[in-house]
């Protein structure tokens, strides 16, 4: 009954947190709206402005949306054997995406009205369902041994760090330094303990098959 019940289950873990992702980015990016500083420069709105924009920063960033397909396909693949975890982390990468870009334009939609199925949604739709599967295939492949799953446990910092540097927050921003370094200090603090958790990991290992 308890393997029943897990696969049923694993299925809503990506639509849920890819809604909750895509909601969330597109409430944090009204704000200013709501608080009526749209005319006003970045760089002079109040405080939760400058606190939206620096959640909006970093949930509008590629790597963050990446980041939500590794982490679904790491989770549904718990508890699953090798080839069905990478099955389940291609499907729930892929569904993580679709949801998360269905949910962020029906929330524009909601606030500002318009048409929902446009030339943007469907871009990003096509791009959802062609990386996404790839990204949970990653997230699933943390669980393995290895330079592969050492790899993949390193792509979402790795690719944090990198967009800082070749996409960076608009310069115009108050929170671009900050969003920067937040990003940065974080990558290198994942990247130092995913290594160590790595290294004590292969190291006992061996002793555990021994005893």
């Amino acid at each position: 009954m308890k393997r029943v019940a897990d696969r049923v289950r694993w299925w809503w873990i990506g639509p849920a947190v890819g809604t909750a992702l895509g909601a969330v980015d597109s409430v944090v990016n009204h704000v200013p709206v709501w608080l009526g500083e749209v005319g006003t420069a970045r760089a002079e709105r109040g405080v939760r402005s400058q606190v939206a924009e620096f959640a909006s920063l970093i949930l509008d960033a590629g790597w963050a949306w990446a980041a939500t397909a590794v982490l679904v396909g790491w989770l549904v693949s718990r508890q699953a054997r090798p080839a069905a975890g990478l099955l389940r982390g291609a499907v729930g990468g892929g569904l993580a995406l679709v949801f998360a870009t269905t949910a962020y334009y029906a929330m524009d939609v909601l606030f500002d009205g318009g048409v929902w199925w446009g030339m943007a949604i469907r871009y990003w739709l096509v791009g959802s369902v062609l990386l996404g599967p790839a990204l949970g295939v990653a997230g699933a492949s943390v669980r393995r041994p290895g330079p592969v799953g050492t790899l993949a446990a390193l792509l979402v910092p790795a690719g944090a760090a990198v967009q800082m540097v070749v996409l960076p927050p608009p310069p115009e921003s108050l929170m671009a330094q900050p969003v920067r370094l937040t990003v940065w200090v974080s990558a290198a603090v994942a990247t130092a303990l995913i290594v160590r958790a790595r290294i004590r990991r292969e190291g006992l290992a061996p002793s555990v098959r021994l005893g």
